[in-house]
């Protein structure tokens, strides 16, 4: 009998807690597509290159993001059985009246939220499949990979999603189970009760409140007003927006009451009053809980804001640096024939090259470059110099020769670009476009070469080793010799990740391209060759914006949907709690002569006020946090202004949180209006 009845419960669950049960059916998912990402070979094959490159914490972050994320589902769905349990005192008492034993009770329980658990985990993983497609399709589009980098469903990401969701769900059961043990039937009477009564918020400590919760937010707008952010002024002021948002609604409640009351002619009018008592009644009971949920919201905006900002930055950094592979070798004219021979034997290499960078020892350019970016270190508050970011290697003018370039540009499929005797061609980052831009004439030796024109394509010129340091002179062949070589190169593009491990091991001399780890060279500046006899790669991969980028953007994604679909659920259940009060209010209303469309319109203003009141605060201090957070973070990635229009870029950043976060969130408002109605209105009518 206990089985058949736990049956029909779960059932009865799935359709009263539909917005419960979507939300763990999208937890699970998300759970299930980022182990699955994590586990595929070919991205453990990448956070082997990152570590490579002096990037190794991916695995601490991926289990950290993922201990907060088991914490918060843990809390989530503990919350939420303890709601149910409340919301089915009455069931469970009239159980305990009829002489059910306590034990039979606990074990029809404990059937009930297994099955629909269960269930969720079942559904879950088909929608996991879905969205760790979607992920797949992400990375594959931003590295150009084009072999699939996950099976239909993994074994591995399931047994580990399983794993987190069981430890999950057994814990939260086990609470439920010694809390019916514990409580007496005069507890499981009252919880309705206690849930049912409406208090009026009288307290004039909400001024109090209310002004400090002006100066918090008065604080953090200062704080984040400037140009010139730091950690400091960004800590600040998140901490004073945090104070401010929780103390924000208990003021705000006081306010609105006290403006309620002294308006009374616009208080009689229409619904006014029915609306307004049940939202202040409702505001005053969770003021401090609406606080912490526009805290939540405010997190979930940053961090889908920030999961985008960290994809501008990797994007960057992968565009910048076109080519798959570079092997460089300081000095004269490397031998790479024996890395060509091993490529082509193990991946599928789609095209490959072989040249020199020379220089004049002239700095004419890099004068130029070296003046520009000290004004930009100094607007932006970088405490950067010239020696600190330009290499040994790269401190004097570099070019290249005209066929090299031609060869180049045919690798990248860019438009080839005619060069006439005694002309020369710039490549430049687009930030020196415009200072390079119709230069004089170039002198080298006894010749004087004719300005020809500037291209700024990505050409892998960002932090040096690359085509020059942020530039390189493209001239005739025949001027470059009597130049000295500055270093070799070797770039490689493969439609395959290339295991860079498997190459160290096979050649001893070849040694990654560390950014973390630098020497001191000539004349002050600083390099990474640390023996000039070694060969040292790097690449698309294993450049360090793009490793800690990505090492932050999906466990940040993961984190941001989370919390925002639990932030919205648990809003959206405190809501649901007082249906039984709206809807004996909403009879007696029916019963005065109200017709069913005023019932529904008073209910479509109950709804809007209710999820507009945590909204609102956490789009305005979200925006603000947001702006200072994703500038912060395009200065510091790149020691040179690499973002073209960085206004344009930070506003898109903060509307693309706003327009997604809204998104979810009124799909989680229609759901529980139409909850809502299906379970006040019928009734209504029915009397």
């Amino acid at each position: 009998m206990l089985a058949s009845l736990s049956l029909r419960n779960m059932k009865r669950q799935l359709s009263e807690y539909k917005i419960y049960w979507l939300s763990l059916i999208g937890v699970v998912a998300l759970m299930y597509a980022f182990n699955s990402l994590i586990v595929s070979p070919t991205m453990q094959q990448l956070f082997s290159l990152f570590a490579e490159s002096g990037n190794s914490d991916i695995g601490v972050i991926a289990t950290l993001f993922s201990i907060v994320i088991v914490f918060a589902l843990g809390w989530f769905v503990s919350y939420m059985m303890d709601f149910i349990l409340q919301r089915r005192s009455k069931e469970i008492s009239t159980y305990m009246i009829l002489g059910v034993e306590k034990s039979d009770i606990c074990k029809m329980i404990f059937k009930e939220n297994t099955l629909f658990g269960l269930l969720a985990l079942i559904v879950g993983f088909g929608f996991g499949i879905l969205v760790s497609k979607i992920l797949e399709n992400f990375v594959l589009n931003l590295f150009n990979f084009q072999e699939s980098l996950l099976d239909l469903l993994s074994i591995k990401a399931v047994g580990l999603t399983c794993i987190e969701f069981c430890i999950v769900y057994i814990i939260a059961l086990i609470k439920t189970d010694r809390k019916v043990q514990k409580v007496k039937l005069i507890d499981f009477l009252n919880y309705s009760r206690s849930n049912s009564s409406v208090h009026e918020h009288q307290s004039r400590a909400g001024l109090i409140f209310l002004l400090f919760s002006v100066v918090m937010l008065t604080l953090s707008f200062y704080s984040f007003a400037g140009t010139k952010q730091t950690v400091t002024n960004i800590t600040i002021g998140a901490v004073s927006a945090m104070l401010g948002l929780l103390c924000f609604f208990r003021g705000f409640v006081y306010i609105i009451h006290e403006i309620f009351n002294k308006s009374r002619k616009w208080k009689y009018r229409g619904s006014h009053l029915v609306t307004l008592r049940m939202f202040l009644s409702k505001s005053e009971k969770m003021s401090f809980s609406l606080g912490v949920i526009s805290i939540l919201f405010t997190c979930t905006i940053v961090c889908i804001g920030m999961t985008n900002a960290f994809y501008q930055v990797m994007e960057k950094a992968v565009v910048m640096q076109p080519f798959d592979l570079a092997i460089v070798h300081v000095g004269e004219n490397g031998d790479y024939s024996q890395y060509s021979s091993f490529l082509n034997e193990r991946i599928d290499v789609s095209s490959q090259y072989s040249y020199c960078l020379y220089t004049d020892k002239s700095t004419r350019f890099t004068d130029t470059r070296n003046h520009l970016l000290t004004e930009y270190w100094n607007r932006a508050a970088k405490a950067v110099s010239v020696n600190d970011y330009v290499i040994a290697e790269n401190q004097h003018d570099a070019f290249m020769k005209y066929s090299d370039y031609c060869n180049l540009r045919a690798m990248l499929g860019l438009p080839q670009i005619s060069l006439a005797e005694g002309q020369y061609i710039i490549h430049c980052l687009p930030y020196l476009k415009d200072t390079f831009y119709a230069n004089e004439n170039l002198q080298i030796k006894n010749s004087t070469l004719a300005y020809s024109g500037i291209c700024t394509e990505a050409f892998s010129q960002y932090g040096g080793y690359g085509n020059g340091q942020d530039f390189v002179i493209v001239v005739p062949d025949h001027y470059i010799e009597n130049m000295e070589v500055m270093y070799s190169l070797y770039v490689v593009q493969s439609k395959a990740v290339i295991d860079m491990s498997e190459l160290e091991n096979t050649f001893p001399q070849v040694r990654p391209l560390n950014s973390n780890v630098v020497a001191s060279g000539e004349n002050g500046y600083t390099t990474k060759i640390l023996d000039n006899g070694d060969y040292y790669y790097t690449g698309k991969l294993a450049s360090t914006p793009t490793s800690q980028a990505i090492l932050i953007i999906l466990p940040l994604c993961y984190l941001s949907l989370v919390i925002g679909i639990i932030s919205i659920v648990i809003l959206a259940v405190q809501l649901l709690t007082e249906v039984k009060t709206i809807k004996r209010q909403y009879n007696v209303i029916r019963t005065l002569g109200n017709e069913v469309f005023a019932l529904e319109k008073m209910l479509r203003k109950h709804i809007f006020l209710y999820f507009t009141q945590p909204l609102v605060p956490a789009l305005v201090v979200g925006s603000f946090l947001l702006k200072a957070m994703s500038y912060t973070l395009f200065v510091a990635s790149y020691d040179v202004p690499i973002f073209d229009n960085l206004t344009t870029l930070i506003a898109f950043v903060i509307l693309s949180a706003l327009l997604i976060f809204a998104l979810i969130y009124f799909l989680y408002v229609f759901i529980t209006s139409q909850a809502m109605r299906k379970e006040i209105i019928p009734m209504t009518l029915e009397k």
